[in-house]
């Protein structure tokens, strides 16, 4: 049975409870996954219960996380999927080692980590706001509700949150035409995270790439529609 090794996305709650494994994020999926692969779920430091890092990580500390883990399991030759942020690890430990994947499959993959336009406009009041939220501490939560839907990562310890600012400033996209290994890019049409540009930007920079857009489906498409992504990859 081909081996598959599987890497999650940056999904707060599973940083701050701690009792919780972030697997039944991907239940459906991994159950359908392991009809065809022998699958390989490696839960990153800083989730669930895989103790956080004593100090802030970037994105080449969880690639060599990855490279010690298939190293321990004696892994090689296997198909790399990575969702979201565990598709940026994905992306660049197939850079750095594509001697060890037979395949990349990347999934809403968070490769591309451009400023957007809003973001560039809101740049100059960055310093105001932490300025004001000193003086108002209470506004913080507010606000981050209102902008992103969620006051989650208020909630993680400094150290996580210097790894998630450190991880979402390293843009991919000049290494993604060097990739060698043959890839596979799953997309949600819907996706609001990581848009669907992004995933047809990264279609036509890595050379042997094929996409495969699912119309309906938004970032985490997996939990309503697994069969999506099975019937792609069961005949690979």
């Amino acid at each position: 049975m081909k081996k598959l090794v599987f890497l999650h996305g940056w999904v707060n709650k599973y940083i701050i409870n701690k009792d919780k494994n972030i697997e039944e994020f991907y239940q459906d999926l991994l159950s359908e996954l392991k009809k065809y692969f022998e699958v390989h779920f490696v839960i990153l430091p800083g989730f669930s219960n895989n103790p956080e890092p004593l100090k802030e990580y970037f994105l080449d500390d969880y690639v060599e996380y990855v490279k010690n883990y298939v190293e321990l399991n004696k892994l090689n030759n296997f198909y790399l999927m990575g969702h979201s942020f565990g598709g940026q690890i994905a992306c660049k430990f197939a850079y750095l080692y594509p001697e060890k994947v037979a395949k990349l499959i990347l999934y809403n993959a968070a490769c591309i980590r451009k400023e957007s336009i809003k973001q560039k406009l809101l740049k100059p009041f960055r310093k105001i706001g932490q300025f004001i939220f000193k003086i108002f501490p209470f506004l913080k939560k507010a606000v981050y509700k209102f902008l992103t839907g969620s006051t989650y990562y208020l909630q993680l310890s400094p150290i996580m949150q210097k790894t998630y600012q450190n991880v979402i400033k390293e843009d991919l996209t000049p290494l993604l035409e060097k990739i060698k290994v043959q890839t596979i890019i799953i997309w949600g049409a819907k996706d609001r995270i990581t848009p669907l540009w992004q995933g047809k930007l990264i279609k036509k920079l890595i050379p042997d790439s094929q996409i495969f857009i699912n119309n309906s489906g938004d970032h985490n498409f997996h939990k309503k529609n697994p069969k999506f992504i099975i019937g792609i990859l069961k005949s690979i």
